[in-house]
């Protein structure tokens, strides 16, 4: 757009210098012609400003219409509720760092979390004390993980985590820091304040596995967690 309004200034100070010239040239001054040339001159000047009022309105509509792409492209990609990256940008998330993590064979983990009885807070207090509570629970999150781990919202009572460079043992620690996180909040939506405890299963990339495995492997971790009582971190098998 730069070079095209450029062209366009370039052509009208060319034609300036010319009408210049011949207003200017004295063999032109007693022709009858010299008028009309005047004439249509200001003519174009007239339509070369509105031209160029033209273009500079169509550079600002084509910067408003990309700034609202990219927010309903970000749209699209988050969690309303909880502000968190929802199954869509985690998906491609995994996509990227499994890529990534099996070009250059570095660890990789996930860890999938879910909340211990959470329809328990939903009957007891009503959805919209639960879904405040959601909120709450993601602030939680986001402050157990590092700037470079994503963490985003899997679906209902789901989070899932995804943490680059790190292994096994290191998912482990995470999830336990995560899981007493939880248990000793409380979420202050009333009086008294709602108690939570919530359930995580892990597993880190192996050599040849695919992110479907991998997640799998976590889920299935997060059912054995669940089947033993509940608040506890389990590792994939």
């Amino acid at each position: 757009m730069a070079s095209h309004h450029q062209s366009f200034d370039n052509l009208q100070a060319a034609e300036a210098d010319r009408f210049q010239q011949l207003i200017t040239d004295e063999r032109f001054k007693d022709n009858p012609l010299l008028s009309e040339l005047h004439q249509l001159h200001v003519q174009y000047r007239s339509l070369a400003q509105k031209t160029e009022r033209l273009l500079k309105e169509k550079a600002q509509l084509e910067n408003q219409l990309s700034n609202m792409n990219r927010s309903l492209n970000l749209a699209t990609r988050i969690d309303p509720m909880t502000g968190l990256g929802n199954r869509r940008a985690m998906m491609e998330l995994l996509e990227q760092e499994f890529s990534r993590a099996s070009r250059h064979q570095r660890e990789i983990s996930i860890i999938i979390a879910d909340l211990d009885a959470f329809k328990r807070v939903n009957d007891a207090h009503g959805f919209n004390t639960g879904d405040d509570v959601l909120v709450e629970v993601a602030r939680v999150l986001r402050g157990c993980v590092r700037n470079e781990d994503f963490c985003g919202r899997w679906g209902g009572e789901e989070f899932m985590f995804l943490l680059p460079e790190t292994d096994l043992d290191g998912a482990l620690a995470v999830a336990n820091k995560i899981r007493e996180s939880i248990a000793m909040t409380e979420f202050v939506i009333n009086k008294p304040g709602v108690r939570l405890t919530i359930s995580l299963g892990v597993c880190s990339h192996q050599n040849g596995q695919n992110i479907f495995d991998a997640v799998t492997g976590a889920d299935q971790a997060l059912h054995k967690a669940k089947m033993g009582g509940g608040n506890r971190a389990v590792a994939a098998s």
